[in-house]
């Protein structure tokens, strides 16, 4: 029988914090889930980990070992996507632990308005040792927040399937905002937002995740960059909230250059820096125009 939720997860390296999540995961209130797990290419515990809690827990899932050399976060998270079968995908890192209720009042969220196709809540960071580092508290204008970036935790969020694979789901081309991007393109799809306020989950800040993208600096800037000119053609968005969108791009567009310079492409840093000074001064007021003509980033 497919179960209401798919949690997916991708995971390299997380024997550390991973029972602890998986701890957490099995004691939801909310019991019919699948857990989708990618391994991204481990080389210490986690297999056996993951082996273990699976062999005691038959919603665990561990997907086949990919064939791709060294994947990236958004291709590990994209393959556990494509194996979820649930209507609704909850995101679960493997070293953020959720609250026993988290998935049962995202599923209410959802359930309660058929307009809404992303339901998240409010989040707290936690270090490596679990001690409370700060309380994160969603505005309620979140298209106003999405010009200048994603205040929402992924592993905060849960989703409708069929809209999200509608839009693409994670695509490659973004290496660690994968997750933002998501959320922007099924806002632009139609797709509401509804928050929980309350903190539903402890997201983990330590020096080995992911996002932290050594070596790729410029990727580091353009990403944002990308997916920023699509929220600032979201509707409902505030003209000063337009405003703040485009002096943060513009900000980060001379970074994007300068990045590109320091590695030697200095033609293209010039380049770069023009063309998005003038995207992000031109999408200001083309932007609602655009989206009510129906062309979307």
């Amino acid at each position: 029988m497919t179960p209401r939720v798919s949690v997916i997860m991708t995971v390299r390296n997380g024997a550390r914090y991973l029972p602890e999540t998986l701890d957490a995961l099995s004691r939801q209130t909310f019991a019919d889930y699948e857990l989708v797990v990618n391994d991204n290419g481990s080389t210490d515990g986690t297999l056996a980990i993951l082996a273990d809690y699976a062999s005691r827990d038959s919603r665990i899932r561990v997907l086949p070992p990919s064939s791709r050399r060294d994947p990236t976060f958004t291709q590990g998270i994209q393959r556990a996507f494509e194996a979820a079968t649930a209507p609704l995908v909850a995101v679960n890192d493997s070293d953020d632990v959720p609250e026993p209720t988290r998935l049962e009042k995202l599923v209410v969220r959802l359930d309660a308005d058929p307009r809404v196709a992303i339901a998240t809540s409010w989040f707290d960071n936690i270090d490596e040792a679990g001690c409370h580092l700060a309380s994160h508290r969603l505005p309620m204008a979140l298209a106003d927040a999405y010009q200048t970036g994603n205040p929402v935790a992924h592993s905060s969020i849960m989703y409708r399937r069929v809209l999200a694979v509608s839009v693409g789901g994670y695509r490659e081309k973004f290496t660690f905002a994968s997750d933002f991007a998501l959320q922007v393109a099924m806002m632009s799809a139609g797709g509401g937002v509804a928050i929980v306020p309350e903190p539903l989950i402890k997201i983990r800040l330590h020096a080995q995740q992911a996002s932290l993208m050594p070596g790729k600096r410029p990727q580091y800037y353009w990403e944002p960059l990308d997916i920023l000119r699509a929220a600032s053609r979201l509707p409902g968005v505030s003209w000063r909230a337009r405003l703040r969108g485009m002096v943060a791009r513009q900000k980060l567009a001379l970074r994007y250059g300068w990045a590109l310079w320091c590695e030697g492409r200095r033609t293209a840093g010039v380049a770069g820096v023009i063309y998005w000074l003038f995207v992000s001064l031109t999408s200001l007021w083309a932007g609602p125009a655009a989206y009510r003509s129906g062309g979307m980033a």
